[in-house]
């Protein structure tokens, strides 16, 4: 019974345990070698290189121990334009991505227009590794699925 207990307190401690960017960071470590990134405290760049040996950042990653919640972000080649029909067409697009995808928003940034695709989850009760890979497969396969028609806007 004691050792129970004490199991229960462990797996308890192991639950509710503050997720941080060193967990962050272990975890993307696990994923592999090939994975390139960049870290400045609870941020995280992952970068691609191109085949002439140049750097491309694909995703950002906040982990925020504070809010409990952890952000998701793959960029994307669509751009929305400044004004005109074609930004209405953009913006139409966006909005039937959105209504299409379960999980992952598409944004757009009101300064540059760039648009990336997004996912954010609470880390109130913990992430695991699992969960967390899920989600960078599902938001890159995601972009991946929607290439073509981001690469249009």
């Amino acid at each position: 019974m004691k050792n129970v207990i004490l199991a229960l307190s462990v797996i308890a401690a192991v639950s509710f345990a503050e997720v941080s960017g060193d967990i962050i960071e272990g975890y993307l470590d696990q994923i592999g070698e090939e994975l390139i990134y960049e870290r400045a405290e609870n941020e995280f760049i992952l970068i691609a290189e191109a085949e002439d040996g140049s750097s491309i950042p694909y995703m950002y990653i906040l982990v925020d121990p504070e809010m409990e919640g952890c952000l998701l972000v793959a960029l994307t080649p669509g751009i929305v334009p400044e004004s005109g029909t074609e930004r209405t067409a953009a913006l139409e697009t966006i909005a039937q991505l959105n209504w299409n995808n379960t999980w992952v928003k598409f944004a757009i940034d009101p300064e540059s227009g760039d648009v990336s695709a997004m996912y954010t989850f609470s880390t109130e009760d913990g992430l695991g590794y699992e969960s967390f890979t899920v989600m960078i497969n599902i938001l890159l396969g995601t972009v991946d699925e929607n290439w073509e028609i981001l690469s249009n806007i």
